[in-house]
């Protein structure tokens, strides 16, 4: 079968031809249709820093993506062949503490799909079976291919940090993240969302605008002023860090109001200096949140389903997996929003 290995310790990928993977009694063989490009396979394509020691090499790269089940182990009797699928990017243990109350998130013993065993980026891939998801009604291949990232708006905003109808919510970022993160805050009631990027991001500041959101040039205009300035001084309720930048994390607790909340979804490449003593006397909630758990995925599913979130507009590019590396550089460029390989 044909697909993406990343297999040197240096920037770039392959597109090679590699055996079928054998699958277990407890696992599904999966015939990908769709996988879409996330910025941690960016990293792993860069081989930056955070992912240089925490990926296993040789890997078959890609954590969403959606397609049909070709073949299931023999203990596997929830599924058939022929069913239409999207598959967790976490691989929990299912024994330790955190399996057992349903955080597969936390597993002290997790594995991701495409960082420690073989993702997505490939004509076939195997799941363990407790860890798919059926398609719901019309949902396509396509947005199925968007249903994990979705996954970890919902846990973040329904699990970690609600967010409540009257909220002001700044998102700083308006990558894919950003946006699915403003659809979600949306979803939940809040009509007053700003979205803000820098110069690189200005077709996506457009692509927000297209979907309805405020936003706003962090090149041209202050975002933590703004965000000040459009709440009478008060600063947002919560702000929402969609991007790996140290300046965004700092701007995030300056624009906040007192006793408001921080949610930090990017992923940094070294460590932040903060001001914990203006976090301590002003009272601000600092979230971390990390992937999701089996119900997000119900939950993101629903979203799409009953029109409450359209996934269709963030999908910009495709490309088959034989240009597999001008869908990465694309994805990189930042043209556009999501990018796709097609198998």
């Amino acid at each position: 079968m044909k697909a993406v290995v990343k297999d040197k310790p240096q920037p770039g990928i392959t597109v090679k031809e590699v055996p079928t993977p054998v699958f277990g009694a407890n696992d599904v063989l999966l015939k990908v249709s769709r996988a879409s490009i996330c910025g941690s396979d960016l990293g792993l394509y860069d081989y930056t820093q955070a992912y240089a020691g925490f990926a296993k090499l040789p890997r078959i790269p890609g954590h969403e993506f959606a397609g049909e089940i070709a073949d299931v182990g023999a203990n596997v009797t929830e599924f058939v062949k022929g069913e239409r699928v999207v598959a967790e990017s976490v691989i929990g243990c299912g024994q330790c503490k955190f399996c057992r109350e349903g955080q597969t998130n936390l597993c002290v013993n997790f594995s991701i799909m495409g960082m420690h065993r073989d993702g997505g980026f490939s004509e076939f891939t195997v799941v363990p079976s407790r860890h798919l998801h059926r398609l719901r009604g019309k949902i396509d291949f396509a947005e199925a291919a968007l249903i994990e990232p979705l996954s970890v708006l919902c846990h973040a905003i329904f699990d970690i940090c609600r967010i409540e109808p009257p909220d002001f919510v700044s998102i700083i970022g308006p990558g894919p993240i950003g946006l699915l993160a403003a659809e979600v805050a949306r979803a939940s009631g809040s009509n007053r969302i700003l979205i803000s990027g820098i110069e690189i991001d200005k077709e996506r500041l457009e692509l927000a605008r297209r979907l309805g959101f405020r936003t706003i040039s962090s090149t041209e205009t202050d975002s933590v002023k703004e965000t000040l300035d459009s709440t009478n001084g008060s600063g947002a309720d919560v702000a929402i860090v969609a991007a790996g930048s140290g300046q965004a994390l700092v701007n995030a607790c300056d624009m906040v109001r007192q006793g408001g909340k921080v949610l930090s979804i990017g992923i940094f490449a070294k460590p932040v200096e903060l001001n914990i003593t203006n976090l301590v006397r002003r009272q601000i909630s600092l979230h971390g949140t990390f992937a999701s758990n089996w119900k997000n995925y119900e939950e993101a599913m629903n979203l799409v389903e009953y029109g409450k979130i359209d996934l269709k507009p963030l999908i910009t590019h495709h490309f088959p997996i034989d240009a597999a590396t001008s869908a990465f550089e694309i994805a990189k460029s930042k043209e556009g929003c999501k990018v796709q390989i097609t198998m």
